[in-house]
């Protein structure tokens, strides 16, 4: 009698839960649809928008593309940049969701760019880890690793914990789908651990879901069970459909593959069921082909039915137009990331070639400065002098240098036309060399001799010469 009543208030408890979270999404997705009429001719609304997108992906992935692409439309009318790829993003994540992929990688690559061209850098980090997990749902999990651990990158730099935690379990996703199982584990704990400490409900689902598959793998399949119910647990309380999808799916394979084949078809129909209302093709397909298996030689008509459903949604996800659009997206996208390496490399050249410049420009003053100063000291008036010719091929070869790149760009790398521009400049600069040359040896090498000497008796004239000389001559020589 105790265990019925225990059982009726757990009920009561969680239909009432239910209600709740129930009651509260909807005066949320009201409030959000007031923001969006107040302000649909201004760009405040773009995100109430995005926000109604996000709501109803899990439920309503019609609704959700509808307020994803309005708030598209919105953004681009009044030249929205960041509203624009924020609202790119979210009709990526709803057609991946749904399954077209193709479509989602080429909204998700777009948007990508904007953000990259604002650097917008949390814009970055969302679209990069959706971006992978694309690839990583069409089964290229080493191309969708290199995108997660560029997510990665961001997160630590941005110090984005909750979002770092989801990367570090979909990282977790692609080694288990490798058979990297030590690295899937390692990084799938360090996921479930930053979703303990911030309390993250929404995404627990999967990672719990990955580590039942994890344990499942490594031969503890008591543990494993439990990971997927705790799981389940989780989404149900989300109304998170696709993590129920997958997390049925997987607790029926366990049982298939344990000889339990009632449970296997149990889970396996709950499964396609919410993978059906999330219109979540992937959790369809494999719902449906475990079923194929299960009941084939034993029952034709629902061997045949549920063969049906499963070739439908592979057909829906890997056909090959959609398969040859993904090919052509991700060999455009890595042309662009090249370009934009060669663009960096280029100018962190040029950056280095101006700070030498920067670098010659202060020297050759300073340069001179000190032979100035040192016009006014004890040094050799050798050294002066050459110190000052040095001091001036610097400035003019300075000259040359500097100039070189634009003569270039006039003369459009054409040599004739390059040999004529720098003989001209030549005809003028040589002989200005050559008079400043003279006017610094005239002024500093003898300004420094007359400094340094100056108790030197003055010259005396022609005519005092001779005239002293005469009055020598004149003069008698002394008697003995």
């Amino acid at each position: 009698m105790l265990n019925h009543i225990q059982k009726v208030m757990a009920c009561v408890c969680f239909f009432t839960g239910i209600a709740i979270n129930t009651y509260a999404q909807k005066k949320t997705l009201n409030q959000l649809r007031q923001q969006a009429d107040q302000h649909k001719n201004d760009t405040a609304g773009v995100e109430p928008l995005r926000q109604l997108s996000l709501q109803l992906q899990a439920t309503r992935p019609d609704s959700a593309l509808m307020y994803a692409q309005q708030g598209l439309e919105l953004a681009r009318k009044f030249s929205f940049k960041k509203g624009e790829a924020d609202c790119m993003n979210r009709l990526g994540v709803v057609l991946w969701k749904n399954g077209k992929y193709d479509r989602a990688l080429s909204f998700l690559l777009n948007s990508l760019k904007i953000r990259e061209e604002i650097n917008d850098r949390l814009g970055i980090l969302k679209s990069l880890s959706d971006i992978g997990i694309v690839y990583s749902d069409q089964m290229d999990n080493v191309k969708a690793l290199s995108y997660h651990f560029k997510a990665k990158a961001v997160a630590e730099e941005l110090h984005e914990t909750a979002r770092l935690g989801i990367i570090l379990a979909n990282i977790g996703n692609c080694y288990i789908k490798l058979n990297k199982v030590d690295s899937a584990l390692n990084y799938e704990m360090q996921a479930y651990t930053i979703k303990q400490n911030l309390k993250d409900t929404a995404t627990m689902p999967n990672t719990l879901s990955i580590l039942g598959d994890i344990n499942y793998k490594m031969g503890h399949t008591a543990l494993a069970l439990d990971y997927y119910r705790v799981s389940v647990n989780y989404a149900v309380k989300t109304n998170d459909q696709n993590s129920l999808a997958d997390s049925y799916n997987s607790i029926a394979q366990l049982y298939k593959q344990t000889g339990a084949p009632d449970s296997s078809v149990y889970y396996a129909s709950l499964a396609l069921n919410a993978a059906k209302k999330a219109a979540y093709p992937e959790g369809i397909f494999h719902a449906s082909n475990l079923l194929t298996d299960v009941y084939r030689g034993k029952n034709d008509h629902l061997e045949l039915q549920y063969l049906k459903t499963s070739i439908a949604a592979k057909d829906s996800m890997f056909n090959a137009e959609k398969v040859k659009q993904i090919q052509t997206l991700s060999f455009n996208e890595a042309a662009r990331q090249e370009e934009i390496a060669e663009e960096k490399h280029r100018e962190e050249e040029a950056r280095i070639v101006n700070l030498q410049l920067v670098g010659i420009a202060v020297f050759i003053p300073t340069f001179f400065l000190i032979v100035l100063l040192l016009s006014k000291s004890r040094t050799h008036r050798k050294v002066i002098e050459f110190m000052s010719v040095l001091s001036l091929l610097l400035a003019f070869e300075f000259i040359t240098l500097f100039i070189h790149p634009f003569v270039q760009r006039i003369s459009n790398h054409l040599p004739v036309l390059e040999l004529i521009i720098l003989v001209c400049l030549a005809s003028v600069l040589v002989p200005f060399h050559h008079k400043l040359t003279h006017f610094m040896r005239e002024r500093l090498v003898h300004g420094h001799q007359q400094h340094h000497h100056p108790s030197a008796p003055a010259s005396t004239p022609l005519s005092e010469k001779k005239e002293s000389k005469t009055h020598a001559t004149k003069r008698k020589p002394a008697q003995g």
